[in-house]
């Protein structure tokens, strides 16, 4: 099975995970609208996008991004500031690492195709 990892998906994915830092940045103004900010929402947006034409729509790795928890999953009244961020953060740093692992998975993929 071939694997469309051309140039631009590797770009946009490239690019997703340089954004990260800017989207941890956001959190210090208002942990608990950063989740619903337009900035994340298109940057989760995109990068699901090109995940999914890159490895499928269904793939583990489509699911896998997909499934990503940015925000705590019970609402409580009173939460802090800092729960909010510690979900935000933790959800971002898995996100960077799977998207480190999809473009490692990708570069091999091409490397396979180059070798032949």
């Amino acid at each position: 099975m071939t694997m469309p990892a051309d140039a631009e998906a590797v770009e946009q994915l490239t690019r997703a995970l340089e954004a990260v830092p800017r989207l941890k940045e956001l959190a210090w103004r208002s942990p608990e609208r950063v989740v619903g900010s337009r900035e994340f929402q298109r940057w989760r947006e995109d990068t699901t996008a090109v995940i999914a034409d890159v490895f499928g729509p269904e793939s583990i790795q489509a699911r896998s991004f997909a499934g990503i928890q940015y925000a705590p999953t019970h609402f409580y009244f009173g939460a802090s500031d800092d729960t909010y961020r510690e979900v935000y953060f933790r959800g971002l740093d898995v996100a960077a690492t799977t998207i480190r692992s999809m473009l490692e998975e990708m570069g091999e993929h091409r490397g396979d195709s180059e070798a032949c």
